[in-house]
């Protein structure tokens, strides 16, 4: 998210790190005005795709019987491990961060946090997929646009946990909502 992101750089350079750079979007956007249309329709495509089976059949199921804090965990955990394959494709987000470097465990921790931010605004939109789409699309297109230092990535992915555990504390585990039950 933008305001995570831009948070996290400014507290690595106020730590005295080097904060952020305008990412490859942004900076092919100005001798090409065209170039960001891919990246829209990649940021948003692949959402589309994920957030339906994720929200969209996964986690419902797994909130029938289940706290959301629990199912987060689990869904978290398995859509993190679901990513590992695109390490190894040549070009990709994943493979540029490359296996084992502490980018590659930043971003395997850092999708069980998004997840409970996922699962928030699906429970409290009424199970609006659309919502999650959005949100994920927005997640996505912000790294296309400003590309953060590895340092940044740890304070924005701390920043998620924080999130994380306050729709725990703030809405409860039950359902991630003000509600006993999810609508």
């Amino acid at each position: 998210m933008p305001v995570l992101n831009i948070l996290a750089a400014l507290l690595d350079v106020l730590t005295g790190g080097s904060g952020a750079t305008w990412g490859e979007a942004a900076l092919n956007l100005v001798s090409n005005p065209l170039s960001v249309i891919p990246s829209i329709l990649f940021a948003s495509l692949i959402p589309f795709i994920e957030e339906l089976g994720w929200r969209g059949y996964v986690l419902d199921r797994l909130q029938e019987k289940r706290s959301a804090l629990v199912s987060n965990l689990i869904l978290g955990v398995v859509w993190s491990l679901w990513h590992l394959p695109m390490f190894f494709v040549q070009g990709s987000y994943q493979a540029n961060l490359g296996v084992g470097t502490l980018e590659f465990w930043l971003f395997m921790i850092g999708v069980i946090p998004l997840s409970f931010a996922f699962a928030w605004i699906y429970n409290n939109t009424r199970r609006s997929i659309l919502a999650v789409i959005l949100f994920h699309a927005m997640v996505n297109f912000t790294g296309e646009i400003i590309a953060i230092t590895e340092r940044a990535d740890a304070i924005s992915i701390l920043l998620w946990v924080v999130a994380a555990i306050g729709i725990v504390v703030l809405c409860g585990p039950k359902t991630f909502t003000r509600e006993k039950a999810i609508r």
